[in-house]
């Protein structure tokens, strides 16, 4: 199974929590993608918290696939984000580019966000 992880569900992982144990199940079961937006909220986190962010960053990019922004993501990110937008209001361009990804990979999102808790894609942490 391919697995989208949002930032929450690296941040879960590298604090040892209860929900970073089930984060860890679905890293060791499945293909992970982790969107470059992800790796930029997570730097801001490492900042903020004192963490090594290229321990972190290097660890992510061993165990997952980056996914970056290309042509294709481009002609669907719009259309997504604004569909998106009208069902739920707060919805953020980070959440609009996780999801966007998750679609183009055919994938499912691993987060502890409740935006995407009305997707059908998405798994709640």
């Amino acid at each position: 199974m391919k697995i989208v992880f949002d930032t929450s569900a690296w941040i879960e992982y590298f604090e040892g929590s209860s929900k970073g144990k089930t984060v860890d199940k679905y890293l060791k079961e499945s293909e992970v993608i982790t969107p470059s937006i992800a790796l930029l909220e997570l730097s801001y986190k490492a900042d903020k918290k004192g963490w090594d962010i290229r321990k972190h960053l290097n660890f992510i990019k061993l165990k997952s696939t980056i996914a970056g922004i290309n042509e294709s993501f481009v002609l669907n990110f719009g259309r997504i984000y604004n569909q998106s937008k009208k069902e739920i209001r707060d919805f953020s361009l980070a959440d609009a580019v996780i999801l966007t990804t998750s679609k183009i990979h055919k994938a499912k999102i691993l987060t502890e966000d409740s935006h995407f808790s009305s997707f059908d894609n998405s798994i709640i942490i």
